[in-house]
């Protein structure tokens, strides 16, 4: 049977379940990744997951529930998921990143592997940020004066969400270089000669969010003050 018959074989029970609905209009799906690629549909075998593998590498989370033996996979979530996302294994590695190697944080806690209709198969369905504010709640808003790019473009528009050699998991290295991708009226052109309240050859005024310390979403001031 090819990866396609032996979901459907598996969705014949399970596809009344929300978070599999939507299977088949998912990336897996797509690119053939049947459901036993992931599940062993005759139980996991506990070794996979053993304080030792890459879910429990803290000692902090030893005491966290074997989500490889509840759902069945082959091995534990981590490394079921980056043996084919490769890329995200170098992403968790970096300085700042979220913690998932740490056994704190697993893959599926933001996407869905069974599918979805959001970008990235992001885990809930109400929003493109919905798996950010889950946790990040005092970023939700909504705010009387929004930052636009957030409201547009979301969390990604400044934050990497894996992992950053940056603070805060930006993009940038310099606050201001993030800033000034998209505020490009405020330049080096305006200084030293030309009198601005943004001279940039000025240090203090290097750091946006000193001032503009509200930059999620402000109820108090257009301008995103504190």
């Amino acid at each position: 049977m090819n990866a396609k018959a032996v979901s459907e074989t598996c969705l014949a029970c399970h596809a009344g379940r929300e978070n599999h609905n939507n299977f088949r209009r998912g990336e897996h799906w797509r690119n053939n990744v049947g459901c036993t690629d992931c599940h062993s549909p005759h139980g996991s075998d506990p070794a996979n997951a053993t304080p030792g593998s890459i879910e429990f590498p803290a000692d902090v989370a030893k005491q966290k529930p074997n989500r490889a033996t509840t759902a069945m996979l082959k091995s534990s979530e981590p490394q079921l998921c980056m043996g084919c996302h490769t890329e995200t294994k170098a992403q968790f590695t970096k300085p700042f990143h979220h913690k998932v190697l740490e056994g704190t944080m697993t893959c599926s806690d933001c996407h869905n592997p069974h599918g979805g209709f959001e970008s990235k198969q992001a885990k809930l369905a109400v929003g493109l940020d919905s798996a950010c504010i889950k946790c990040h709640s005092n970023k939700q808003g909504p705010f009387v004066f929004e930052h636009a790019p957030l409201k547009v473009e979301g969390c990604a528009a400044c934050h990497t969400p894996h992992g950053s050699s940056n603070p805060k998991l930006l993009k940038r290295s310099s606050v201001r270089q993030l800033c000034l991708e998209c505020h490009s009226s405020i330049t080096e052109q305006l200084a030293p000669d030309v009198p601005s309240f943004h001279n940039q050859a000025v240090v203090r005024y290097q750091n946006c969010t000193i001032c503009h310390a509200s930059i999620h979403g402000s109820n108090t001031s257009s301008v995103f003050f504190r």
